[in-house]
């Protein structure tokens, strides 16, 4: 009886880390001020509130993205946020709700999301989280289609010559490859 409950215990334990809480949530997809935890953005959320947090955009003519003074760019869908990108401009002023930050190196980078990547390159870092599935995407199932493109969630990262962090992007599969 008792090695049957340790078992039970032991195959629970293996079913939970592949639960949400080891993947990417849409609350995943979020930055927030350095100084300011309050001062979010995140997707899904609207356009009037991200604002509030940012201050008014400049149209950068690509998609409906907007760069905001911050060193910020955000992607709309709908009047709602769609992709968020971090770049050099923003270090020291926004950082990820999951702790990565401009500068950082790659392998800071992992410690925080793990090798369940989509893609590991010598500038580019990417996850992907299929939110129906409950799993990391891997390279082989990259360029299948779903239903809902909105479903897979992706923090892709960008590094400079020598190993450290240029660029945060967050974002779906949908936005990533249409720009919608």
């Amino acid at each position: 009886m008792r090695k049957s409950i340790l078992a039970l215990l032991f195959l629970f334990s293996l079913t939970a880390c592949g639960s949400s809480n080891g993947g990417l949530t849409t609350k995943d997809l979020a930055i927030k001020k350095v100084d300011d935890d309050k001062a979010v953005v995140q997707y899904g959320m609207n356009r009037v509130d991200a604002e509030k947090v940012l201050g008014e955009g400049e149209d950068i003519k690509i998609g409906n993205s907007f760069a905001y003074s911050s060193g910020v760019r955000i992607m709309y869908r709908e009047d709602k946020v769609a992709g968020i990108n971090l770049t050099e401009e923003s270090e020291d002023m926004y950082e990820t709700v999951g702790g990565l930050i401009i500068g950082m190196s790659k392998e800071d980078v992992k410690k925080i999301y793990g090798d369940q990547y989509l893609a590991d390159l010598e500038k580019n870092l990417d996850y992907a989280y299929n939110s129906d599935s409950k799993q990391f995407v891997k390279e082989s199932e990259w360029a299948k289609n779903i239903e809902d493109n909105t479903k897979i969630h992706l923090i892709s990262v960008m590094f400079d010559g020598n190993g450290y962090v240029r660029s945060i992007l967050l974002t779906d599969k949908q936005m990533a490859m249409t720009y919608r």
